[in-house]
This record gives C-alpha cells, structure tokens and sequence, in this order.
C-alpha cells in the first residue's frame, strides 16, 4: 500500500512539472484574406496583410497553431499566466491599430475571402499601435485561455489579425526576410 502512495506522489509531481514553464506554439499554416482578390489564396507569400477602410476589414491575417496542449499538460484556462505573439511588421503602408482575435478551427491554406471563417468578436487582445516596420507584441493570453477551454484535446484554432482604422500593414510571414509570427505562452 505504501508503495502505491508513493508511486501516485511521484506520478502527482511529474504532472504538476509538466505544466510550468514557457512554451513555444508551432504554427501550420499563415496566410491572409484579401475582399479585393476575394477568390485567391496567400499562403505561400513573403507578407501576411492585415487592412481595413472605413473600420470594415478589407484584408484578414489567418495563423493556424498546432494544438499540444494535451501532451504539455495543459487542460486549463487558468495555468497559462500570459501569453503573446510577436509580429514583424516588414511594410507599413498607412500606420494604425492591429488586434488578434480567436478563432474556433484550424486554418487551410487554401482559405479566401469567399470561405473565411468568422472569428470570435468577443475574445481579442489589446490593440497595438504599429506606426513603422519593427517588431510589435500583442498580448494573446485570453485567446490563448479560450483556445484551451475549447480546444485542450487537440482540436484547432486559429489567431486572426486585423487591421483598424484605416491601418495597412504587412507583417513577415518568415517564407522571405525577417522573422514569421511567434507564439509564446507561459503557464503557472
């Protein structure tokens, strides 16, 4: 019996260490939605453009993340304490405001404009002002704690990025300079 207890301590301690630390989110797909060229697909070019005119989105950035979080560990909202994604903004044709959103579903690259899916209007980060080519942070954590209460087993989700005002920004999609998108969290 003691040996039982002893053994449950250990498996207890080895699943609370899985959870702490800092984590890297690999992404599958990155591509964005143009309403001007509604009918094509992005997925395989050097920027991801997120624009809007008038307040109404007219190009969409997709970034579909590989879901781990059940081989890390992760199976609640509240173990991640932030998490953030880092953009490379490689052209700034009008300076302005970008958001991430979530988005239930993983991304293809074959998506445009015409077969976009929504995302979620009502988890979003904090917008970022982007004023001239650099690197800008958002901070992802409550699209990233929606992610995992919707997603822990492995189903996929995607981070939208869009543009408002009338912002016009490309960001690195890592295919030609610069680097692409990076997802880190961090979990208690």
């Amino acid at each position: 019996m003691r040996n039982l207890y002893a053994l449950m301590g250990i498996l207890l301690l080895l699943a609370t260490t899985a959870v702490a630390g800092s984590f890297t989110a690999e992404m599958d797909v990155k591509t964005y939605v143009d309403a001007s060229n509604a009918n094509q697909t992005f997925a395989d070019g050097d920027l991801l453009w997120a624009a809007s005119q008038g307040g109404e989105p007219e190009k969409l950035t997709y970034l579909s993340v590989i879901n781990m979080f059940g081989s890390q560990g992760i199976f609640e909202p509240e173990l991640i304490a932030s998490a953030t994604l880092t953009l490379d903004a490689a052209q700034v044709d009008n300076p302005g405001k970008v958001k991430a959103y979530f988005m239930h579903g993983e991304t293809f690259d074959t998506r445009t404009w015409y077969d976009k899916d929504e995302y979620d209007s009502e988890v979003f980060s904090p917008s970022v002002s982007i004023d001239k080519e650099g690197s800008y942070t958002l901070d992802v954590t409550p699209l990233i704690k929606k992610a995992i209460e919707v997603c822990t087993e492995g189903c996929g989700y995607s981070i939208v990025i869009a543009a408002e005002d009338d912002a016009s920004v490309g960001f690195s999609s890592g295919r030609g300079s610069g680097d692409g998108p990076v997802l880190k969290f961090e979990t208690e």
